[in-house]
C-alpha cells in the first residue's frame, strides 16, 4: 500500500510539473492589428504560389511600437523574407497592444500567375 501511494504521488508531481512547464499559446490578433498588418503587406505579393495558402505570421510589438517578426509559417523562403522585409521594425499605429506579447495573424495568399 505504501508503495502504491509513493507511485501515485510521484506520478502526480511529474504531471503537475509537465503541465506547468508547457508554454502557453501565443495571443490571437485583434481586428485592428490584423488590418494594419495586411495593409503593410499590400495586395501585390511578388511570389508565385501554385495553390492558395493560409500562412500564420507570429510577431511581437516592442517598446517603440515597432513590429518584430518572430516566425512565418511558410514553406517558401522567398515569402518569409518578403514578410520580414515588409514588417520588421516598422511602426504600427494600433493602440491597446501588449508590448512583447506574441501575436499570430493568419495571412491568406491566393494563387497568382506571374
Amino acid at each position: 500500500m505504501k508503495y502504491l501511494k509513493s507511485i501515485i504521488t510521484l506520478l502526480t508531481i511529474c504531471l503537475a510539473t509537465t503541465f506547468s512547464a508547457t508554454e502557453k499559446e501565443p495571443a490571437k490578433e485583434t481586428k485592428k492589428l490584423r488590418t494594419e498588418i495586411v495593409t503593410m503587406l499590400g495586395s501585390k505579393i511578388p511570389i508565385v504560389f501554385e495553390k492558395s495558402e493560409n500562412i500564420d505570421v507570429s510577431f511581437m510589438i516592442n517598446q517603440n511600437n515597432e513590429i518584430v517578426v518572430v516566425s512565418v509559417e511558410s514553406e517558401k523562403t522567398e515569402f518569409n523574407s518578403f514578410v520580414k522585409r515588409k514588417l520588421n521594425y516598422k511602426k504600427i499605429n494600433v493602440t491597446n497592444t501588449i508590448k512583447n506579447k506574441v501575436y499570430i495573424v493568419p495571412v491568406k495568399v491566393n494563387v497568382n500567375l506571374k
